[in-house]
């Protein structure tokens, strides 16, 4: 299919960041291909790397639902031209100023670019024989370039997530030993500060 290069504002204004995005959306992706769920699990663990939040995620999930292969990359094409009353469909009924906001969020951030039509819809031209010419939608090739990124920051979140559930672990065993020895103390009447200590115990243990 033929790539047709567009200005990724259409009718917005020029901004710095979509300038740098488009830029890099048309540099040589480092994968040729990569299995777009996989790729939306690894952005799902690292959302909190790219600043986007899981109704995002949820938003993106519903663009990809759109492309019609498993893989993002090789031969096929990556831009997608669903409406806004489809995607709300696959969003579980979003509201559209919601679903707006959402997506205007997942392109500010470089996941996703608009080729927007001369009059800003979203539809394919395509050929006698039904063979895709262009396409005005979102492009979701940012995707595949940033893709060793995506995935780069998802192994650094799940191995902070793990020493984060390591760590709360160890404090848990260590603050229910110190409660039974706080409490055994008090009931055999030893002498120690054990009224303190379980106060502040129960204060550690709101906070975990």
């Amino acid at each position: 299919m033929e790539r047709l290069v567009t200005t990724p504002f259409g009718q917005r204004p020029v901004t710095l960041g979509l300038l740098k995005a488009a830029a890099r959306a048309n540099q040589a992706p480092a994968l040729p291909h990569i299995d777009k769920w996989e790729l939306l699990r690894s952005l799902c663990a690292a959302r909190d790397a790219f600043a986007i939040t899981d109704r995002e995620i949820g938003v993106l999930q519903a663009l990809l639902s759109f492309h019609p292969e498993k893989m993002l990359g090789g031969n096929a094409g990556m831009v997608v031209f669903p409406s806004n009353r489809a995607l709300a469909e696959r969003c579980h009924g979003m509201a559209e100023s919601t679903l707006r906001r959402h997506l205007a969020r997942l392109v500010d951030t470089g996941l996703i670019l608009r080729h927007d039509s001369p009059n800003g819809k979203r539809y394919a031209r395509r050929d006698q024989d039904g063979t895709l010419l262009r396409a005005f939608g979102f492009d979701l090739r940012p995707l595949l370039v940033r893709a060793p990124e995506i995935v780069q920051a998802a192994d650094v979140a799940r191995a902070a997530a793990e020493r984060l559930r390591s760590l709360r672990e160890r404090v848990s065993l260590q603050k229910r030993d110190a409660q039974k020895l706080a409490l055994y103390g008090l009931e055999e009447g030893h002498e120690g500060p054990w009224e303190d200590l379980l106060a502040q115990l129960l204060d550690l243990t709101r906070i975990l």
